[in-house]
Order: C-alpha cells, then sequence, then structure tokens
C-alpha cells in the first residue's frame, strides 16, 4: 500500500527534490500545498493545491478529507505558523514532520553538535516591540510549538535539523556562488586564512532521509540531526572544485578581515567550526549519506551548466 503524504512548501530546493523523488518511488502517493509561484509541473503520483499556509482555514479546507501517514512541513520560519495547521488536520495526519536546521544549536557549545547538545538561549521576556526573532531561534521556537500541538492532539512528531544543505536548485549562493565564478570566468576569491571546519548534507539525502521517515514508527516524536560524516573547508572545497573544473581557475587570496572590510559575501563559516554529528539517523535507518566528492560533482555539473547555456 502507498503511504500517502502531505507537504507544505514542495517546489523549491529540498522540497521540489523531494516531491521529484518521493513522485518517481511508486510507493508513495504526494499531495503538495504551496502559493502556486514555482509549480511542480505533471508528476506522476502527485497532487498540488494552491493555498497560503497563513490562512489555516483555508488550508483545512483545500485539504482533501483522507487520512494522511505523514505531513512533511519545508517552510514554517516564524512562532504560530505550526500549531494551526496541526490544528486543522489533526483528524487526518498520523505524523507532523518539520525541516528544521542545525542553526538552533547553540554556536557557544564546541565540537559536533548531537541531537543531545545545548540548543540556542532564548531572548529576554517578553522581546522588544516590534524587534525581529533571529531566524534560528524562530526555528527552535516552532519544534517546541509542534511538539507541544502535537501532544496536545495525538498526532507524532519528526523534526529534522540538517547541516547546511547543498545541491541542484540551491537557491542560497553556497557553492553556486563559487561555481558561477569559475564558469564565467571570473576571479574567485579564496580565503587563504580560513581555519574552520564545516558540515554538510546532499540535498538529495534530505530527500531520501524524508521518503525513508514518513510514516515509519522508528521517527515517532523524534529529532534527528542530518549531515554527511566529512569535515569540509575552504581548501578542500577550492581544492575539489579544481578537480571538477579540469585545472586552475583564476583565484585571488585574501585573508578573512580583507574579506569583510570588501564586504565579500564568503558562504561558509572561516573562523569557527560547524560541525554536525547525522549519526543517529544514520544508524536507526541504516541510512548512507552521499559521499561529498559525489554530492558535490553532481551539484558543479548542473550548475556550470546552467551558468554557460
Amino acid at each position: 500500500m502507498k503511504k500517502r503524504v502531505l507537504v507544505i512548501g514542495g517546489s523549491m530546493f529540498a522540497g521540489r527534490v523531494f516531491s521529484l523523488l518521493a513522485s518517481r518511488t511508486g510507493e508513495i502517493e504526494l499531495h503538495v500545498v504551496n502559493r502556486g509561484k514555482l509549480p511542480l509541473g505533471e508528476l506522476e503520483n502527485v497532487k498540488e493545491y494552491k493555498c497560503d499556509r497563513h490562512s489555516a482555514r483555508a488550508f483545512g479546507r483545500i485539504v482533501p478529507d483522507l487520512e494522511f501517514d505523514a505531513l512533511v512541513d519545508f517552510c514554517a520560519y516564524g512562532e504560530g505558523e505550526i500549531a494551526p495547521i496541526a490544528d486543522a488536520v489533526k483528524s487526518r495526519v498520523k505524523q507532523y514532520v518539520y525541516i528544521s536546521s542545525a542553526d538552533v544549536y547553540d554556536p557557544a557549545f564546541r565540537g559536533v553538535k548531537t541531537e543531545g547538545s545545548p540548543t540556542l538561549p532564548e531572548l529576554p521576556a517578553p522581546p522588544p516591540a516590534g524587534a525581529p526573532v533571529p531566524p534560528a531561534l524562530g526555528k527552535l521556537l516552532l519544534e517546541r510549538e509542534l511538539i507541544g500541538s502535537a501532544s496536545a492532539l495525538g498526532m507524532s512528531y519528526t523534526i529534522l535539523r540538517p547541516a547546511f544543505i547543498y545541491g541542484p536548485f540551491n537557491y542560497n549562493p553556497r557553492e553556486s556562488w563559487f561555481i558561477e565564478l569559475i564558469s564565467r570566468r571570473h576571479v574567485a576569491p579564496v580565503p587563504i586564512d580560513a581555519t574552520a571546519s564545516f558540515s554538510l548534507v546532499y540535498v538529495k539525502d534530505v530527500a531520501n532521509a524524508l521518503i525513508a521517515l514518513s510514516g515509519d514508527e522508528r521517527a515517532r516524536d523524534g529529532i534527528f540531526n542530518l549531515s554527511g560524516p566529512e569535515k569540509i573547508s575552504y581548501t578542500r572545497l577550492i581544492s575539489d572544485f579544481e578537480r571538477y573544473n579540469g585545472g586552475a581557475f583564476d583565484t585571488r587570496e585574501l585573508t578573512v578581515a580583507e574579506a569583510l572590510r570588501e564586504h565579500i559575501p564568503l558562504p561558509f563559516p572561516t573562523t569557527e567550526d560547524y560541525l554536525i554529528s547525522g549519526e543517529k539517523f544514520a544508524s536507526a535507518f541504516d541510512f548512507k549519506y552521499t559521499p561529498f566528492a559525489e554530492g558535490m560533482e553532481n551539484t558543479f555539473r548542473t550548475f556550470y551548466s546552467l551558468f554557460t547555456s
């Protein structure tokens, strides 16, 4: 029997890759709700609905009166965005899966972050009127909102905290920033004194993890990091890009301080490690992360073709 999965978002980056891969398994009946700005097109086993999540009443009406094994939420960012949705589908959804972020961990904690590592300290209560909540703290508050709502509604929850996600469709100018400079024969800034190591996870691994855990009791009321096991650095990144490029490309060596002074947006951490353990999920689901060299080469080829077409 196919798993029936309801998706909020599902049209950009990780959500889009998940929708594409899930539609091809033949094992998932996908129902995707988004604002319709980037329609998925005619995908087999996918039904798409146009709705803004901020209208919970309309959301509850547009979702078909079916029982869903899981709801996957890609686009909740601010406090108060999960509870109304959970309430609107409370009798139809068994498991609510929220894509949070590894940014919820306290950066003051040194070392590799596991699911038991300290999270961000909360803002003083009450926060100043009109003061914006930092995005990472917003994610953490939404995690707590989900746990509370799921408990009250008799729904299970699963929270995913991915490290930096990379891969095709990435709209964040991280790896694609370098690849665009390389493909267009521009000079790529290289920080010569960047000492940080950081963790990444391939977007297809995020999608396949979601396919595996949706409707699975092993994910019930669980929090999992998603992260490849390799420690990446700017040195490793530039070396791999040279290999994919078939040789050296134009670079400009500079210090991190010089990049800051010149407002050059280096896309990854430079002086503080950002290391996340994805072992808990890998162990629980016998999951194998894509080797970084393989995932980044696929990403490089995809973006290179895009930027040179």
